[in-house]
């Protein structure tokens, strides 16, 4: 595994300690190997194989996958062929390196643009893009690209972070600046709408708030990411620059977020029962006669 890490070692060679300290959070994400998992971490990829099982043999796809964290623990679940799709090659040399070091055959990283993929038609029968699509420069396109490569009766899964209430502008602002991307203030709905189409039914939505996290979670976090084998030899000053970058954009997160929450947003193509249910119900207290 050592010799497939090199690549973000390598990418921190060619940098300087100043240079470090002015790049935005996907650069810092490939050069650390961040895990960037979903709102929620593995619970959420797990919940979302549980509200759409995946029949054995049938190709699953993430898109955004980022360092691997869904793809493969989406793959150590299922008796079925995950494929990740990430605009950044350092990221997918990690993602096939920590794939094989498990033992987890079944995942296969790929570099493409969620916008154009590199996929037939009527592929997927599910399809994972968590909050990536907020990233992208035209989110319509890029949800219709999802819809094009997802296979009859599949389900597209979106975990979208959106805002609960309106964040300071500054705040705003500095998140737009350190993630290199527009961050429009969006809602619950927006996302569903966006989502929606014409023989597309809404299947599940689960709604979560996040919580603020201690000064010394986040140094303890930080500092757990850090640890890296490929991080280990770096220069004291690069590597202290690579610290205080992350923790920088941690301690950026956890303030916006607290003005956030997610859903569990789960949308079935083609759906045989669409019906709405006339009498709803909600989960019984505990204890209830």
């Amino acid at each position: 595994m050592h010799d497939v890490l090199s690549a973000p070692a390598d990418a921190i060679s060619r940098l300087s300690a100043a240079e470090i300290e002015t790049l935005d959070f996907s650069r810092v994400v490939a050069l650390t190997n961040e895990p960037n998992m979903p709102s929620g971490g593995g619970a959420t990829v797990r919940r979302v194989l549980e509200l759409a099982p995946v029949r054995p043999g049938r190709p699953v796809l993430e898109v955004g996958s980022n360092t691997g964290f869904t793809t493969i623990e989406m793959a150590s679940w299922l008796d079925a062929p995950v494929t990740g799709l990430d605009v950044n090659p350092v990221s997918n040399v990690f993602a096939t390196a920590k794939a094989a070091a498990y033992g987890i055959d079944n995942a296969t990283f790929v570099l493409g643009d969620g916008q154009g993929m590199p996929f037939p038609d009527d592929h997927f029968d599910l399809v994972f893009c968590s909050n990536v699509t907020s990233f992208m420069d035209d989110h319509a396109k890029a949800i219709n690209e999802y819809y094009r490569v997802l296979a009859p009766l599949g389900v597209l899964a979106s975990v979208p972070i959106y805002y609960l209430r309106t964040p300071p502008e500054s705040l705003r602002v500095r998140v737009e600046e350190a993630i290199g991307v527009p961050l429009p203030v969006t809602s619950r709905d927006y996302w569903a709408d966006m989502f929606s189409r014409p023989g597309v039914s809404l299947i599940a939505d689960e709604s979560y708030e996040y919580v603020r996290q201690s000064p010394e979670r986040i140094a303890d976090y930080t500092a757990a990411v850090m640890s890296g084998p490929h991080l280990r030899d770096l220069p004291a000053d690069k590597l202290a620059a690579l610290c205080n970058r992350l923790a920088h954009f941690y301690e950026l997160f956890d303030e916006n977020l607290s003005y956030c929450g997610y859903s569990i947003l789960l949308f079935r193509s083609g759906h045989p029962n669409p019906e709405p249910v006339l009498h709803t119900t909600r989960p019984a207290a505990r204890g209830a006669a």
